[in-house]
């Protein structure tokens, strides 16, 4: 949703490379977990194509979003809710279904997973406090700057 929302080119590439780095490590997540489950061809191929569709369907309701003409508190809430319920979504797969089973597994010592865990939410907080980037960048010194914003030409013409 959130590349479907943004106006600047340069966060809308970011937020695709971001976004197409995510859905190669799910993919492969989700074919592992495809291979050990002993399911249908059916169910295999709906999940398949949930997965494929998700971020198409995330990233046009982004600009259906940004392109509608209500008023800025209205769009503003309707991207909180879109976002909160990404974000317990987010939640709820990595404490239930990633976190959860790891630690029941007897190859390592439960407290030393924990500590693995806490150590990787510690990198997480470390991450988040490395600037975005320096402070001389010309922004008028790009390749992007002479492209129209993202939602001038996803309006169409009168």
């Amino acid at each position: 949703m959130a590349v479907g929302s943004e106006k600047n080119w340069v966060m809308v590439f970011t937020l695709t490379g971001a976004l197409s780095l995510h859905k190669a490590l799910l993919a492969f997540a989700l074919g592992v977990k495809i291979v050990e489950e002993a399911q249908t061809i059916r169910t295999h191929i709906r999940s398949v194509l949930f997965f494929a569709f998700s971020s198409p369907i995330g990233v046009a309701i982004g600009v259906g979003v940004e392109l509608s003409h209500s008023d800025m508190a209205l769009k503003t809430l309707v991207e909180g809710l879109i976002q909160a319920i990404a974000t317990g979504t987010f939640l709820y797969i990595a404490f239930v279904e990633i976190v959860t089973p790891e630690l029941n597994k007897p190859d390592l010592p439960p407290l030393l997973k924990v500590l693995y865990l806490a150590v990787g939410f510690g990198i997480m907080c470390v991450v988040q406090l490395v600037p975005e980037g320096s402070e001389n960048v010309d922004p008028n010194n790009s390749t992007l700057t002479s492209l129209p914003p993202v939602s001038q030409l996803l309006t169409p013409p009168n």
